[in-house]
């Protein structure tokens, strides 16, 4: 790894310039340096089940979105989300968050 002063406009620089290039520009503790485009070798490969799973919390996403979206439901969303504010021993704190768990509670009962 070589460290290297730059004059401006060099001196901000980070990252690569180009995808062909290899060169690869980071600060670290305050000094430019250059070295390779770091590559990831072992990469692991997504099973079936992580891709499954990964469609659904999508959907439940865009649905819950959908839901937001709606001013009466989101108003019927509010009252479950201040109710379970009360009740649950970790409640949710965030609208979306509790909505989307709810919608993935219920895709998985049916």
């Amino acid at each position: 790894m070589a460290k290297v002063n730059l004059e401006v406009p060099f001196a901000a620089i980070n990252g690569r310039l180009d995808h062909a290039n290899e060169t690869y520009f980071c600060t670290r503790f305050g000094r430019t340096v250059v070295s390779h485009y770091p590559r990831h070798k072992n990469t692991k490969k997504i099973t079936s089940h992580q891709r499954d799973l990964s469609s659904k919390f999508a959907d439940a996403v865009r649905q819950a979105e959908n839901e937001l979206a709606d001013p009466q439901s989101k108003a019927c969303w509010m009252q479950r989300f201040e109710e379970q504010k009360q009740t649950a021993k970790k409640p949710y704190v965030i609208l979306r968050n509790f909505v989307i768990a709810e919608i993935i509670r219920q895709n998985t009962q049916n």
